[in-house]
């Protein structure tokens, strides 16, 4: 399968991130080959642990979990750093067919990662300005 090999193949760059005071190592998905495969097949994210997705302009960026193997909670950020939308615990799909995207209803151009009820956890809401490490 291609997203298992790029999976196997794709070191991604991590950087340190405060949100809500609290500090996170952030993966850093900025390439086509990173974005693509995100978190697919990881086993784990740990609580202080997250993936930052790095994109050229704003769109209305979607997201699905196919491949992966835990829930999490999805950020979507302006080009300020500002909360636009939040899904909460979205959760792995069981096959390619009806496995359901995410998006914003307004454009982002940041998308965040975290392990499932971390946003209710830090108690994040649209309108937060997140610190985004570029």
């Amino acid at each position: 399968m291609l997203t298992k090999f790029l999976y196997d193949h794709t070191k991604f760059k991590s950087r340190s991130m405060r949100i809500k005071g609290r500090k996170f190592r952030m993966y850093i998905a900025q390439g086509f080959a990173q974005k693509s495969i995100g978190l697919m097949y990881r086993e784990s994210l740990g609580k202080d642990e997250g993936m930052l997705f790095l994109f050229p302009f704003l769109h209305r960026w979607q997201i699905w979990m196919l491949n992966m193997k835990f829930p999490i909670d999805v950020l979507w950020l302006d080009e300020n750093g500002i909360v636009v939308h939040i899904e909460k615990s979205m959760q792995p799909c069981k096959g390619i067919f009806g496995c359901k995207s995410f998006a914003p209803d307004t454009m982002a151009k940041y998308v965040i990662e975290l392990s499932a009820t971390t946003a209710s956890r830090l108690r994040i809401r649209k309108g937060d300005k997140i610190g985004v490490c570029t």
